[in-house]
């Protein structure tokens, strides 16, 4: 998909046409589907997760230094079973050496259409005859951008690239490498495929317009849809990872602007050396006013985009998106753990375990006589995930101990606090984590139950645990998979129950760069 670049400090000339164009590919069917999960295999039972290849978004792997090539291991998610691309073999494919084009651009415009995206890489699709990055020496039509300014674009959307490439510069330097065949491949289809977890509710407004809920998983196809700098197209899809609905979206750029704008205007304004230039934004903007369609589409997205302000549009490389959280599909290849949290857990476990032995089962706690050295160091090799200091030893929850019991087909109960569940992410084990909440500690002094809660609970006991439990659910909740309202055991227990089977059937989806 091709989208046209303008950059310039407003040289007196003709008028050009639209500095950001794309071709708009024929919508794919709603009923197509995702491909199939990947094959990449795990030891079976392990009670681990493996990353889905899909979500990785790395299609591009280096063969040698400086050429990238699309992995023959890797399928990408399509929005269409007819929208593969098929890419020449590598012996009768032609490829340049990645070569190095300096482009310098004071006073003058510099016009590229781009197409491509993270899937398969960014390509430059034409330049304008006038475009100071033309000559012997410069951009070719078909040339891959490999580096833009040191900054590698492998990887990068087409947004991403657009992005990095309105930043004011007066000399800029682009690694490319000439790759004609694979260009004519992949220049009229979809360049680009990611997976996002919404964090805000959103109604569409305009017929077009996505709809979606708060931790919805969408898939986004088209980062630059048309040029149209600030919206996206993506896919709805459902807890099985199946497309629902297409539509668009406003991007990320777009929402971060406007939650910075509302709860952080100030610091956004201090960090100048990273945010464009306000001029340098406007002059950008206004050749896109100036040279927008009269007709009746184009004219309403581009009237669309001059909504945009473009003074405060957040150029923040490492800075946490407020609106959307990129997400990887992974595999569970066993039952994953469990972890109860919140008051009565205990005999909660206790009571899993004894009503549904071949469903539950406690995980075993290793005594180790050890030095709290060593035990530290077990914990920084990934093969402790918690422990507790008794008498004289400790008692140590390991890797191995939950594997044990995964093998076995059973949802391992775990005994650990909730700051070491991230060290569980760390070794590919995602816990199904259940928080227990009850309205008060009144509520929690009430339970009885003669097996398992054979002793009063305390005033003070129940208080503790009550006050416990809201500062738990506050440092927390970002781990909790569920929540069970308070109350008897049994109730409890079936809830806990219901929860562990549903997300044992689902997609499960991890933030993308997480173990």
């Amino acid at each position: 998909m091709a989208s046209r670049l303008s950059f310039g400090l407003g040289r007196p000339g003709p008028a050009r046409s639209n500095p950001a164009t794309r071709r708009s590919p024929a919508s794919p069917d709603p009923s197509s589907r995702l491909d199939p999960a990947s094959t990449q295999s795990t030891p079976q039972g392990s009670g681990t997760a493996t990353p889905d290849s899909h979500s990785a978004i790395d299609t591009l792997s280096e063969q040698d230094e400086g050429t990238l090539t699309p992995s023959s291991k890797q399928t990408t998610p399509t929005t269409s079973p007819n929208s593969f691309v098929r890419v020449p073999s590598e012996s009768n494919r032609k490829v340049g050496e990645p070569r190095l084009v300096t482009v310098h651009r004071p006073g003058v415009e510099v016009g590229v259409t781009l197409c491509g995206g993270n899937l398969r890489g960014v390509y430059i699709e034409s330049l304008d005859e006038d475009s100071p990055a033309r000559g012997p020496n410069g951009l070719l039509p078909g040339d891959l951008i490999l580096e833009y300014n040191l900054l590698n674009m492998k990887n990068k959307t087409a947004e991403e690239v657009y992005v990095e490439m309105l930043k004011p510069a007066e000399t800029v330097t682009l690694k490319v490498q000439h790759r004609p065949d694979d260009f004519n491949t992949i220049k009229d289809a979809p360049g680009d495929g990611f997976y996002i977890r919404a964090l805000y509710d959103r109604v569409g407004e305009a017929e077009g317009d996505l709809s979606f809920k708060k931790d919805d998983i969408l898939y986004v196809d088209e980062s630059l849809p048309k040029g149209s700098f600030g919206t996206w197209m993506a896919w709805q899809l459902d807890e099985n990872a199946q497309q629902i609905q297409r539509g668009q979206i406003p991007s990320k750029y777009m929402m971060d602007q406007e939650f910075y704008r509302r709860h952080s205007v100030t610091e956004m304004k201090e960090d100048s050396s990273k945010t464009l230039s306000a001029a340098a934004r406007r002059s950008f903007f206004r050749r896109k006013q100036k040279h927008k369609r009269s007709s009746s589409k184009d004219s309403k997205e581009m009237v669309a985009l001059d909504t945009i302000s473009t003074d405060s549009i957040p150029f923040l490389d490492d800075c946490v998106s407020l609106a959307y959280q990129r997400v990887q599909k992974v595999d569970c290849t066993s039952l994953r753990p469990v972890l109860v949290l919140g008051p009565l857990s205990d005999p909660v476990k206790e009571m899993l375990v004894k009503e549904s032995p071949g469903k539950f089962c406690r995980c075993l706690l290793e005594v180790m006589k050890a030095s709290q050295q060593a035990i530290e160091r077990g914990v920084k090799d990934c093969l402790f995930i918690d422990y507790k200091r008794r008498s004289g030893h400790f008692d140590v929850t390991t890797v191995a101990s939950i594997k044990e019991i995964t093998d076995k087909g059973c949802h391992c109960l775990l005994d650990i606090a909730p700051h070491a569940i991230e060290r569980l992410h760390s070794v590919h084990i995602y816990p199904i984590v259940v928080f227990i909440r009850y309205k008060n500690a009144k509520q929690i002094k009430e339970q009885k139950d003669p097996i398992f809660l054979r002793d009063k609970i305390s005033q003070k006991h129940s208080k503790e645990q009550f006050e416990s439990a809201q500062k738990m659910e506050q440092e927390y909740s970002k781990f909790f998979t569920g929540i069970v309202q308070g109350g008897n055991l049994p109730y409890i227990c079936t809830q806990i129950t219901t929860i562990v089977d549903q997300e044992q059937s689902k997609v499960l989806w991890t933030p993308l760069g997480s173990p």
